[in-house]
């Protein structure tokens, strides 16, 4: 089942962090000044590397700025009812958004909010739309995005990077339903964020077989939330990104059971392990 998450930080992707323009060499970003389940409502223009997808006029995925030319978000986001990669003109992005009815109806945060169109979709060559693994794919924009204070990329941490993430804090986002019972909760017509604490896999796993479900956490996933649940990310979140709190991306949201269910955090894409692929396909383009 899917589920639709100040200092000075190292790039390591062919991207444009915060206002500099960084190679693949770890050189600094410039500093940052800084519904999910269980979580608050963000500030406006507080999380400007955050994308909404829409589809038909409705959101329905996140996604994560990489570059002027690039968003990140979760395989299954692009597959549709048929379990097929859908085209590129069938999505549409927004920038710079804060609240999605401000949006659609030209009011509020149209000086920063931002449509943006699809040329091609990238999902990983191993993912398909009927497995979790290898949840990932890439967006290239019809035009390149002319970044202002309010629409930012991110910063990508290294695939080399050996520093343990279990027992981290991360910031999950995203506009997804307050609730896993849509009768009982809403989708968030504004932006909402949420602390998750990582977990080390293996106890990830354990905890699912706990609870008698047997999903296996591979390396290339990452586990985050709470032994007791009540914060989580959920319907709609989904290709939202986990952020470290140095606003590295960590993960992309990925699946899970339920939202906010006790001993069964969120499952999220590792994106440090398709570092290599990212920047293989952005350099090809």
């Amino acid at each position: 089942m899917w589920k639709l998450i100040n200092i000075v930080v190292a790039c390591s992707i062919l991207i444009q962090c915060a206002q500099a323009q960084i190679a693949f060499t770890g050189l600094p970003c410039t500093v940052r000044n800084p519904k999910i389940v269980g979580g608050s409502e963000a500030e406006r223009n507080e999380m400007p590397f955050m994308v909404s997808l829409m589809r038909r006029g409705g959101h329905f995925c996140g996604g994560t700025i990489i570059n002027e030319r690039w968003i990140l978000t979760a395989g299954h986001c692009i597959c549709n009812g048929l379990q097929k990669f859908m085209k590129p003109a069938q999505i549409q992005g927004v920038v710079g958004l804060h609240s999605i009815r401000e949006y659609l109806n030209g009011i509020g945060s149209g000086p920063d909010a931002l449509r943006v169109d699809f040329k091609n979709i990238v999902p990983h060559p191993q993912y398909d739309c009927n497995n979790v693994k290898h949840d990932i794919a890439l967006l290239e924009l019809v035009q390149p995005i002319s970044f202002t204070a309010h629409i930012q990329p991110s910063c990508v941490s290294s695939e080399k990077e050996q520093r343990s993430l279990e027992q981290e804090f991360a910031t999950v986002s995203g506009w997804g339903w307050t609730h896993e019972n849509q009768a009982v909760g809403d989708r968030a017509d504004v932006l909402r964020k949420a602390t998750v604490k990582i977990w080390n896999n293996e106890a990830c796993e354990r905890s699912y077989r706990a609870q008698g479900k047997s999903n296996s956490i591979s390396d290339t996933q990452l586990c985050a939330g709470y032994e007791n649940g009540q914060i989580d990310s959920c319907w709609a979140d989904s290709g939202g990104p986990l952020m470290s709190k140095e606003h590295h991306l960590l993960g992309v949201v990925s699946t899970g059971i339920g939202c906010a269910r006790p001993g069964l955090p969120g499952i999220y894409t590792r994106v440090s392990k398709y570092v290599d692929w990212m920047q293989n396909v952005i350099n090809k383009r």
